[in-house]
């Protein structure tokens, strides 16, 4: 526990109070504690639950992309960003009538921004574009990605967040559920409930311009909390090297001594055998050393 020292209210952590432990007089502002700790003090996003559901559709492509790269035969695709505040008809989240640990979150009118990749016949990168408002579980049956089996309406979800939810800008009527996606604005951990989605193409039909994609959407109950746990020290950073790779025969000469006329002409031995000794032969069919007679 924290020490209170003097009438002004100071007080002092437990490693200034403490120092090294052993009871003698080493005070850390001055001279740092040396060596490696035992145990590491972490604070650490845990998750305390989660739930996934999986969600697929096929997207239209733009005519102007499939015109311009028309030799395109396989597609991969990243999801950059979910847009869960449509104004429309947004994600929800509330607190569960007599059940105050836990919350339900009723995801609908996702706003996808994905990034897709077209790859030729020989798998090499043609282009990457963006495509951006894909709605996955459109709040409209009459929505041309609306499927009530695989892309529904809306999803309801509960989980258990016992330290409750954030909230944006600190506004207690607008609970937030944050998306971790590969955006600089959106790619960070919060407390409170969080989204995450893993995409897969499913289908990519150039003919048709339409591309089928699979999305398995994640939402966690996050809290940061801190540990205590035991290491084993360091890690060791692999070092690159900026030296040429190439390690072909004509490298390995370059880098290596000058050559001199070194060898010895009454050596039975050919001169441009790397064998160590003219007796180390021991198959006559594949030696290029000749031994000479006893």
């Amino acid at each position: 526990m924290s020490k209170s020292c003097g009438c002004n209210k100071r007080v002092i952590s437990n490693t200034i109070c403490n120092s090294n432990g052993n009871g003698t007089c080493h005070d850390v502002c001055v001279e740092p504690q040396c060596g490696t700790p035992e145990f590491l003090t972490v604070l650490a996003p845990v998750v305390y639950d989660e739930i996934g559901i999986n969600v697929c559709r096929s997207i239209e492509l733009p005519s102007d992309l499939l015109n311009e790269f028309p030799t395109a035969a396989y597609a991969s695709a990243e999801v950059i960003d979910i847009d869960v505040s449509n104004t429309c008809n947004p994600t929800s989240i509330r607190p569960i009538n007599s059940r105050p640990n836990c919350y339900e979150v009723t995801l609908t009118n996702l706003s996808v921004t994905f990034a897709l990749r077209l790859y030729d016949c020989c798998k090499k990168l043609l282009t990457t574009a963006t495509l951006c408002d894909v709605i996955y579980l459109p709040e409209s049956h009459r929505h041309c990605g609306y499927n009530p089996d695989t892309n529904p309406s809306s999803v309801t979800l509960e989980l258990f967040a016992p330290y409750g939810v954030s909230y944006t800008n600190g506004d207690i009527d607008s609970p937030e559920l944050n998306y971790i996606g590969f955006s600089s604005t959106n790619n960070t951990i919060t407390q409170g409930l969080n989204l995450m989605s893993v995409p897969k193409v499913l289908n990519f039909d150039i003919a048709d311009g339409t591309i089928t994609v699979g999305l398995t959407l994640v939402v966690k109950t996050i809290y940061f909390t801190q540990y205590q746990i035991p290491h084993n020290g360091r890690p060791v950073i692999s070092k690159g090297t900026l030296a040429p790779e190439d390690e072909s025969l004509c490298m390995t000469f370059v880098s290596g001594s000058l050559l001199d006329r070194n060898i010895k002409p009454l050596e039975s031995c050919n001169p441009l055998d790397n064998k160590e000794s003219c007796n180390s032969c021991t198959d006559p069919c594949d030696c290029a050393c000749l031994t000479p007679d006893e």
